[in-house]
């Protein structure tokens, strides 16, 4: 059993698209924890919509690790911390998205 969150809104038992999503979200590290100021944010309901959001989740994903290589040591103490980390989300994404057959990865 994993920890999905307080918010997490289960789909019914015989609803198994909407399970493999959700399965596949947890996987790339979404949670359904909220703070209260935004909510959980967008949930995809079937794979057309699974596979916009997980491009559209790696492209933002790039543009934090770029806009991370873009600054100087300087500037930003914990820049190689702070890009490992984002590379990993980055890879994560991609491998759900070739584990689903999904043509960006």
């Amino acid at each position: 059993m994993a920890d999905l969150g307080k918010d997490f809104k289960a789909p019914k038992k015989t609803a198994v698209k909407e399970w493999k999503i959700i399965e596949s979200l947890f996987k790339t590290g979404k949670c359904f924890h909220t703070c209260g100021c935004d909510g959980i944010g967008y949930i995809p309901k079937n794979p057309n919509e699974y596979e916009m959001y997980l491009n559209n989740i790696l492209r933002s994903y790039q543009e934090s690790l770029i806009s991370c290589q873009n600054k100087s040591i300087e500037e930003f103490l914990d820049k190689n911390e702070e890009i490992n980390y984002w590379s990993d989300k980055i890879q994560k994404i991609k491998n759900e998205m070739i584990n689903k057959n999904f043509e960006k990865a």
